[in-house]
C-alpha cells in the first residue's frame, strides 16, 4: 500500500516528501531498566503479557504513519504514547515527535496486533538529526491528555529517558531499519500518574532548549458507533 507524507523541515521551511516504506515500533526501550519495569507493571495491570526480552521491535504496516489531527477507534480503551520518531528521507535522517496510539483491549491478547490496530500520529515538522545530535540529552518531550473539560499532564521526560538512536544500531542493521523511506518509533516513557488514560484528545511536543525550537501536534480520538451484529 502506498502512503505518501509531506513533512516540513522546521529550520528552513523545506518540504520533505516521503513514500513510507517500512515502519518499526520499539517497545520497552527505556534507558533506565527500573522505569522499564514500572511501565511493564503498568501494562500488566491491564493484563498485557510480560515480554521475554527487552527492548522489543515490531514491524507494522506502512499505512500507519499519519499527520492527521483526528483518528477513529473501535472502543474506549485506547490511548496515546508519546515517542520520538526517526525518518530516513531524501538522503538524510530526520527526527520528530509522534504517538503510537494503542488498542489496550487488544494488547492483552497480542502486543504486535495492538500496535497495528490504529495509526501512528506524527507532527508535520521535523528536524535534521545532525542538528540536534550533539545536545540530544537536553531535548524534552511532553504529552497532555484531555477528556471532556479535564486536561492532565500525561507524560513528561527527556529523550535520554529512552535508548539513543546509536544504541539501536545492531537492530537497525539486522532488520534494515535505517533505509530510505523507513520510520522508527522509539517506544514511550512512563506516565506521570503511573496509569494509562483513555482520553479523547492528545497534545504532544518536542522541545529543544539549545536551538530554542519546538515541534507540536495534537489529535482528536473519535469512537465509532456500536455495530449491528
Amino acid at each position: 500500500m502506498k502512503n505518501h507524507l509531506t513533512l516540513r523541515e522546521q529550520s528552513s521551511g523545506k518540504e520533505i516528501s516521503v513514500d513510507v516504506n517500512r515502519v518499526f515500533n520499539a517497545g520497552y526501550a527505556g534507558s533506565d531498566q527500573e522505569k522499564v519495569q514500572e511501565h511493564i507493571d503498568e501494562l500488566a495491570k491491564l493484563g498485557v503479557p510480560t515480554p521475554e526480552t527487552t527492548p522489543t521491535l515490531y514491524p507494522i504496516a506502512n499505512n500507519n504513519p499519519t499527520t492527521d489531527d483526528t483518528i477513529q477507534v473501535q472502543h474506549g480503551e485506547t490511548s496515546g504514547e508519546i515517542e520520538y520518531v526517526l525518518i530516513w528521507a531524501e538522503g538524510g535522517l530526520y527526527v520528530t515527535v509522534g504517538s503510537d496510539h494503542t488498542d489496550r483491549r487488544l494488547e492483552t491478547f497480542s502486543v504486535p496486533m495492538s500496535k497495528q490496530a490504529y495509526p501512528n500520529i506524527i507532527a508535520r515538522d521535523v528536524w535534521k538529526y545532525s542538528d540536534v545530535k550533539d545536545h540530544w540529552d537536553q531535548i524534552t518531550f511532553t504529552c497532555w491528555a484531555s477528556s471532556g473539560e479535564e486536561r492532565e499532564l500525561y507524560q513528561q521526560g527527556k529523550l535520554t529517558d529512552l535508548m539513543r538512536p546509536e544504541e539501536w544500531e545492531p537492530q537497525f542493521e539486522s532488520m534494515h531499519v535505517n533505509s530510505q523511506g523507513n520510520f522508527f518509533f522509539s517506544a514511550t516513557i512512563n506516565t506521570v500518574a503511573k496509569s494509562l488514560a483513555f482520553a479523547d484528545y492528545y497534545e504532544f511536543e518536542l522541545h529543544d532548549p539549545v536551538l530554542n525550537q519546538t515541534i507540536r501536534h495534537a489529535y482528536q480520538v473519535e469512537q465509532l458507533q456500536q455495530p449491528i451484529e
